[in-house]
């Protein structure tokens, strides 16, 4: 309901975030001095869920979704993108209009699925796939400029180079504003957009800042997506019983009122980059 009050367990929310920060250090720290065993823990972990979901795929339609967002993620992105940091240079350069298409639609894809995330019921919810259309089209403005030649690997990391600082903030934004939708476990997605930035920015100085900063962005918020994703497919035991504090929750009628005013933000300044990247491509065509 809109305006049931709800109260968190402030325990239970430390908890939680504690335990997404400390994973997803170790997935950085192996990102940038174990890439092999992570890829065999990727796959492992993958082989693992399959086996343990092959009896009960048919049987809770909730966790059928759970487990292709997980598949999505984990092998078909996170695995693949460290597959290809492991092949040799020349392979790569052979086939790399095959995985630079596979990887563009797989961005596009993913942000454009998120326009069939439910509602709850509340203005912000309708309002955010407006948002997400125009960071779509403004992405995909960002991909032509480049040709939809988008990527790149260089010693050992990902790099996405379609992405502006601008646009990345932007996506920031929505996003916090979407993780804050009845449809998500909120507490277990609290983090994970200031851990995409750092991420982001200790990939930035582990690789001695030789690109643009936010080429960095994409491979950091898969790990991070992905690491978060995973631990919230386990539901997360704690060895002691929580007994607060509790800190009462907005309802969703107050958090419209504080979030709406963000995504109009956000809507304004992707339609100022759509119009400024319109006019830009024009004036490229027509010359």
């Amino acid at each position: 309901m809109a305006n049931e009050t709800q109260y968190i367990d402030l325990t239970l929310l430390l908890c939680y975030n504690s335990i997404a920060v400390l994973f997803v250090m170790a997935i950085t720290y192996l990102v940038m001095y174990r890439q092999t065993l992570l890829l065999i823990l990727v796959f492992a972990f993958t082989l693992f869920v399959c086996i343990q979901s092959f009896g009960k795929f048919f049987s809770n339609p909730m966790q059928n979704m759970g487990f292709i967002k997980l598949m999505l993620l984990l092998p078909m992105g996170l695995g693949v993108i460290l597959l290809l940091i492991r092949l040799p240079k020349e392979i790569r350069n052979q086939y790399y209009i095959w995985y630079s298409n596979y990887i563009n639609m797989a961005v596009l894809l993913n942000i454009f699925a998120m326009l069939f995330t439910p509602d709850g019921g509340t203005y912000r919810g309708n309002l955010s796939r407006l948002v997400c259309l125009a960071l779509l089209i403004w992405l995909l403005q960002e991909m032509r400029k480049k040709r939809f030649q988008t990527i790149h690997f260089d010693q050992g990391l990902f790099l996405f180079r379609s992405s502006p600082l601008h646009w990345i903030f932007c996506h920031a934004t929505y996003r916090i504003v979407l993780l804050s939708l009845p449809s998500f476990e909120t507490q277990k997605f609290l983090l994970l957009e200031p851990l995409s930035l750092i991420v982001m920015f200790s990939l930035f100085s582990f690789h001695k800042k030789r690109f643009a900063l936010e080429q960095y962005f994409g491979f950091a918020d898969t790990l991070v997506v992905t690491t978060i994703t995973v631990l919230s497919w386990y539901p997360i035991l704690l060895p002691f019983k929580t007994n607060g504090p509790y800190i009462k929750n907005l309802n969703q009628n107050e958090w419209d009122m504080i979030l709406i005013p963000l995504q109009l933000m956000v809507i304004g300044f992707a339609l100022l980059a759509i119009f400024k990247n319109t006019k830009q491509i024009r004036l490229t065509t027509e010359n």
